[in-house]
Parts: C-alpha cells; sequence; structure tokens
C-alpha cells in the first residue's frame, strides 16, 4: 500500500467513525494548569477567591508561569525576595466591607457598611529572584513516561524546527516562528493513547502547523486555498498530518479514534461540514510531504 492510499485510508476512517464518537470523550494529553492547584500567596497563606483564580490561571497559561504562587511587590520584599526587572504583574481584585459609624438625622450612632473594591498587582513567584518555591515538586507531575522514540526524534530535528519548552502548553508560534511542547513530564496516559503516544502525536501536531510559515508552504495566505484562514481548518490538518506521521513512524496512536474525536470538534466551526476533511487531508498530505522533503536535504548535507 502506498503512502497516499495509506492517507486516504485514515481519512475515510476518521470521517466513518464522526458520527459514533462523543467529543465529551476527548482527554487532553497533558496536565492542565489546574494540576497547579489554586493560586496562593505564600506570605499570607491565603488562596486567592472567585474571579481572582481565573485571572492568575489564565496568566500562568498566556505568559507560561509555572508555579501558582502570587503576591505584591511589598510582600515579595518583606521576605527578601525581588520582582526582576522588567516583570509585568497581574491585577486582582480585593473585595471587603467597611463597617463606619454614620449619623441619622436624630443624631443617633448607627454602624453603616460600605463597600471596598480595590485592585492590586501581584507577580508569581518564577517572577521574582531570591525566593525559592518548594511548592511545585509535590504539585506537578515529575515522572518523564515518555519512551523516546529514536526515529521521530531524528525526523524532528532533521527538519531544523526551533523547538522550546518555555510554557506548560503545546502551540505553534507563527510571528517568532517556533514550536512550544510542555515537559515529557506533563503528558498523561488517556483512554485513547499512551503517555508516549500523546507526546509524540502532540509533537507531530504542532510540526505539521509549522510547515505552514510564508517561509515553506504558506497556507494562511494561498488565495487559491479554500478556509485557509480559518483557524478550525487549521487545526484540521495539523490533527491529520499528526495522523499521518503516526502511521508513518507507526505508532499505536494510529488508531482514528482519537483524531476523530479531536477533529469532531473542530468540526462545529466549520458546520460539521465533512467533505472539508478532504481539503484538509489533501493540505495534511501536502505538510507531510515538505516535512519528509526536509529529510532528503539532510541526507544531502
Amino acid at each position: 500500500m502506498t503512502r497516499t492510499d495509506i492517507q486516504q485510508e485514515i481519512t475515510d476512517t476518521i470521517i466513518q467513525l464522526l458520527d459514533q464518537v462523543d467529543e465529551n470523550d476527548y482527554e487532553p494529553p497533558f496536565a492542565s494548569l489546574a494540576a497547579l492547584g489554586i493560586p496562593e500567596n505564600p506570605i499570607t497563606q491565603n488562596q486567592y477567591h472567585g474571579v481572582n483564580i481565573l485571572a492568575l490561571w489564565f496568566n500562568q497559561k498566556s505568559r507560561g508561569l509555572t508555579s501558582n504562587q502570587w503576591a505584591s511587590y511589598r510582600q515579595w520584599q518583606k521576605v527578601g525576595a525581588k520582582v526582576k526587572k522588567g516583570e509585568k504583574g497581574a491585577r486582582i481584585i480585593f473585595y471587603k466591607t467597611l463597617t463606619v459609624d454614620g449619623k441619622e438625622d436624630d443624631g443617633k450612632t448607627e454602624a453603616l457598611k460600605i463597600p471596598m473594591l480595590k485592585q492590586y498587582t501581584v507577580f508569581n513567584a518564577t517572577q521574582v529572584e531570591g525566593y525559592e518555591d518548594t511548592t511545585q515538586q509535590a504539585k506537578v507531575p515529575e515522572i518523564d513516561k515518555v519512551t523516546r522514540h529514536n526515529l521521530i526524534e531524528a525526523f524532528c530535528k532533521n527538519t531544523k524546527a526551533d523547538i522550546r519548552a518555555v510554557a506548560n502548553e503545546a502551540f505553534y508560534n507563527p510571528s517568532d516562528d517556533y514550536i512550544n511542547m510542555p515537559k515529557p513530564s506533563l503528558f498523561v496516559d488517556t483512554k485513547q493513547a499512551s503517555t508516549t503516544e500523546n507526546y509524540y502525536g502532540t509533537l507531530l501536531h504542532e510540526l505539521t502547523h509549522w510547515t505552514g510559515h510564508k517561509k515553506r508552504l504558506d497556507r494562511k495566505d494561498n488565495p487559491n486555498t479554500k478556509y485557509i484562514q480559518n483557524y478550525a481548518y487549521e487545526e484540521l490538518i495539523a490533527e491529520l498530518g499528526a495522523a499521518f506521521l503516526c502511521a508513518h513512524f507507526n505508532t499505536k496512536q494510529t488508531q482514528p479514534i482519537h483524531h476523530a474525536l479531536y477533529i469532531k470538534s473542530w468540526l462545529k466551526a466549520l458546520k460539521n461540514d465533512k467533505t472539508v476533511l478532504f481539503r484538509a487531508s489533501a493540505q495534511a498530505a501536502k505538510a507531510v510531504a515538505y516535512l519528509e522533503g526536509c529529510q532528503s536535504e539532510m541526507q544531502h548535507d
């Protein structure tokens, strides 16, 4: 069976599975920020509450901050720590009710309750010097269960893609042209795949995104490609590319149900048009061919 036949078979199988799978069964392949615990203040020993939890989690996720400990500039100073130069804090809201004495018209004194709302700026423990956050060892999984796949490692290296580990999220940054991968220790087993399969499936997904940069296949600005500026469509391409590459390397994640679960959620953004998968499949095949071309170039160097 040729490579093209295998890719077509995978695409057809995923389409057949779409009506059978429930996207609610999809499990993220690596630990979420919630695994770090509720944001807390190490100086007061109190946890943050309400909207502040969401605000601080958002900052951790978007900025790649690995600690769940936050405190104000002055609070860090109290424990001998110093906020690093150039670091930007996160805004939180402090709410409490003040009770003051007030006088009524008849001269009697009455307790008045006045709501007080203030904003504060807090900094993450990873943004300060002179403080060691010892809580993360227990909260963040540090057991690396990923069994190294030498062929995939070499394949990725030969592309010369810039692959970093600066945040707890997997993503491709097109403006700076680099891939970010969470630490292997953050990957977990799921119903559909092992830790190792999840790690490499995620890596190959992001590597497929990498091929779309304007210096390579220029998918985003290709006027001849329908849907190409739709984010959901690009996700379909990346996931199909990962499926094709997993099949190439014969990983167990070639079981299409994993990819079908992920793809079904993105198809909603494309009005459940299954035919779009055939177009995305063609783009994914081009991405795989490009990556394979990188291997040939390395062999000739």
